[in-house]
């Protein structure tokens, strides 16, 4: 049943109602939390996505968002759907309230069904969703990095390589680009995954607020972009996630991607961020390994469920 006085109120680009929308994600979902701007920046890049508020006699308890996930093609049946409810307010129908809209919403903007991320350490959500029909699509493993006295690690690069990022060379977009696209393409993901459109690459991953240019970290060789690792500044910049390591094919096993993740780390020290944060494909041996070898330790894992066909 449904609590009387639950309002889900719409959030467009309404900055008090996103600034209401920021703090509920910061609470439910740290992982997850984006600030006014970010979330402003998104709708640039999607603007067929919707987010709401609800709102139980006027205080928010919980919230919910659709929209494109911008590494599949644009017409991919699959909306992204973010929702959560805050823990004083669980069991009383808000999160039913909050689904069915996600649901309804969906066909919308184009979408046949709706995938949901959880966390393993919140099993409760998962049961949630399995009892209403959705099933495991694909599972991420956390990792985390305690940053409290630790002691930057030496950046060590292979011969003929150097460090940089784009913030001190942006005519280096061109190349980081298509690095970007060779490193998708790659990914261990269920089903092919893109970098999508150079345009869509600047406004996703480079023309972004809460990701510091100085924290797009690039191997060089000699003029070509060979490996990358995109950082952001997450929960309001306590914590500092990977957004993406990679290194083109021809310089795997090279130890590239240990000297950015080395440099990644001396950037979040230095940015005086508390921890570090990382998902790996449950198959990536090679870059699970080098984040133990770094000190990382296992955080809940990152669990995508998927909806059947929404009627």
């Amino acid at each position: 049943m449904i609590p009387a006085g639950l309002e889900l109120v719409e959030v467009g680009s309404d900055r008090e109602l996103l600034g209401r929308f920021s703090d509920l994600l910061l609470e439910i979902t740290p992982p997850m939390s984006r600030t006014v701007e970010q979330m402003l920046a998104t709708l640039v890049l999607d603007p067929t996505q919707l987010r709401i508020v609800a709102m139980l006699d006027g205080e928010p308890v919980g919230f919910a968002t659709v929209g494109r996930i911008w590494a599949l093609p644009i017409d991919d049946p699959t909306a992204w759907c973010e929702l959560g409810v805050r823990a004083p307010f669980r069991g009383r129908g808000i999160g039913t309230a909050l689904l069915a809209w996600s649901q309804r919403s969906a066909p919308t903007i184009g979408k046949s069904r709706i995938e949901v991320p959880c966390s393993s350490n919140r099993p409760e959500g998962i049961a949630f969703l399995t009892a209403r029909g959705f099933a495991e699509y694909d599972r991420m493993a956390g990792v985390e990095l305690d940053l409290a006295a630790l002691t930057p690690p030496a950046v060590v690069l292979p011969d003929g390589v150097r460090l940089t990022s784009l913030d001190a060379e942006p005519e280096l977009r061109t190349s980081a680009y298509a690095a970007a696209v060779e490193i998708f393409a790659d990914l261990p993901d269920p089903e092919p995954v893109s970098a999508g459109t150079y345009e869509e690459w600047l406004l996703r991953d480079v023309e972004t607020p809460d990701a510091p240019l100085d924290g797009y970290l690039l191997a060089v060789a000699g003029a070509e972009v060979i490996g990358y690792c995109r950082l952001l500044n997450e929960q309001r910049g306590r914590v500092v996630g990977h957004s993406m390591t990679g290194v083109r094919r021809a310089w795997r096993g090279r130890g590239v991607a240990k000297a950015l993740k080395c440099a990644a780390i001396g950037w979040a020290i230095a940015h005086g961020a508390e921890g570090m944060s990382a998902e790996n494909a449950v198959g990536n041996d090679a870059m699970r390994g080098i984040n133990r070898a770094l000190g990382f330790r296992p955080g809940p894992d990152f669990i995508e469920l998927r909806s059947g066909p929404l009627t």
